[in-house]
């Protein structure tokens, strides 16, 4: 039963991740209502359910949105009830991928799923690229010049490589027979995050393959000749495909005086916000409302989000938010660690500190399946 639940979630994130280009809300809906049934069935089929300790948080925060709801807390009841819905299909993911991966021959298929999976997307990428004149898969127009495979926001494009890049990268360093294909496979990924030209997206992914490049020769994982020689063919290769997709873009990015300006305003704004609303907050989804009241310049744009998903979080939910989103990202630290795998988790929550890849219901999605495995994993199973 485990095995075809891990492979309906499978195909529920891989559709998420496919739509969410698609304008309007049934994209959404598509993942929330898939998460939600699968979790159904297995209540009704009569799985045990597991508790961990990373299962309190994540069911915390819908619980805390719930009190805001029905307290009356928030100033936007309908934005708030979105933003439960999309909470709490992160936590009926969760719990899925949790059970769905109890064992070990479970959940390395399911992983192994998402890498191939992941591997042809960032092939139609780097393709559609340069090919499909603002194209979704060469046939849906856009008002970009040019898009990154199903992805329309470059930051959403480099996190979801950010979660898959350190499954290619264990493959490569724990498969000696077809090392050279999981090299390719990881060097393709990380032209991908040159292509998105997203600063926070190279640094991360250049920090997940130092890491583990590092825990690898620390636990022996390869022999160091072995190791010299992976990470030599993976540099010479992401050099390679990065710059057939072009990286001066993204160092002219680097070099900007002021990158983080907007930024910085949009966090002094959630910050004042948060110091009305310390414990409250002023409701999950809520910010966009908000933000008017407490804008600080006028670029004639619509702010539609914190650029910093952490503070958006805090002046949304408040504290108690914070806390649960914090004691999330911090439990994943260590199982990430321990996995290599995984460590795209933890990079994820990093990210959220200078953008908001999660607002992407599909992204989200894959997120709490990945760290439902690594709660799997860390409970022994």
């Amino acid at each position: 039963m485990n095995r075809r639940l891990a492979d309906a979630l499978g195909g529920l994130l891989f559709a998420g991740i496919l739509t969410c280009w698609a304008p309007g809300y049934w994209p959404v809906a598509l993942v929330q209502a898939g998460a939600f049934l699968l979790l159904a069935r297995l209540l009704v089929e009569g799985c045990p359910v597991h508790t961990d300790f990373v299962a309190l948080p994540v069911i915390g925060l819908v619980v805390w949105g719930s009190w805001q709801l029905v307290s009356g807390m928030t100033v936007y009841g309908f934005e708030t009830s979105k933003a439960l819905l999309y909470w709490a299909a992160n936590a009926a993911v969760f719990v899925v991928a949790r059970e769905a991966c109890d064992s070990t021959y479970t959940r390395n298929r399911f992983l192994r799923g998402i890498l191939w999976f992941s591997a042809a997307v960032g092939l139609l990428t780097v393709v559609q690229y340069f090919t499909s004149a603002g194209r979704v898969f060469w046939i849906f127009p856009t008002q970009e010049a040019r898009v990154l495979g199903p992805f329309l926001y470059k930051n959403q494009c480099a996190a979801f490589i950010e979660l898959v890049f350190p499954l290619a990268v264990y493959q490569a360093l724990v498969d000696r027979r077809h090392s050279l294909v999981y090299v390719t496979v990881a060097a393709t990924m990380f032209a991908v995050v040159i292509a998105a030209v997203s600063r926070a997206g190279v640094a991360l992914v250049t920090a997940e393959l130092t890491v583990m490049l590092f825990l690898a020769w620390r636990r022996g994982l390869m022999p160091a000749v072995n190791l010299r020689k992976t990470v030599l063919s993976m540099a010479a290769l992401s050099i390679v495909l990065a710059a057939v997709v072009g990286w001066q873009v993204t160092l002219e990015k680097f070099r900007e005086p002021e990158p983080y300006r907007v930024r910085r305003e949009l966090l002094i704004s959630s910050l004042a916000m948060m110091a009305d609303r310390p414990f409250t907050g002023f409701g999950l989804g809520t910010w966009p409302v908000v933000y008017p009241a407490y804008a600080r310049f006028d670029n004639g744009l619509m702010a539609n989000h914190a650029h910093n998903d952490w503070a958006e979080w805090t002046a949304e939910g408040g504290l108690p938010f914070l806390a649960l989103a914090a004691m999330i990202a911090i439990w994943s630290v260590a199982p990430a660690s321990e996995s290599l795998w995984g460590l795209g988790v933890p990079a994820i929550f990093a990210h959220d500190l200078v953008d908001y890849p999660l607002r992407e219901p599909a992204l989200a999605a894959l997120l709490f399946a990945m760290l439902g495995a690594l709660a799997a994993r860390a409970r022994g199973d």
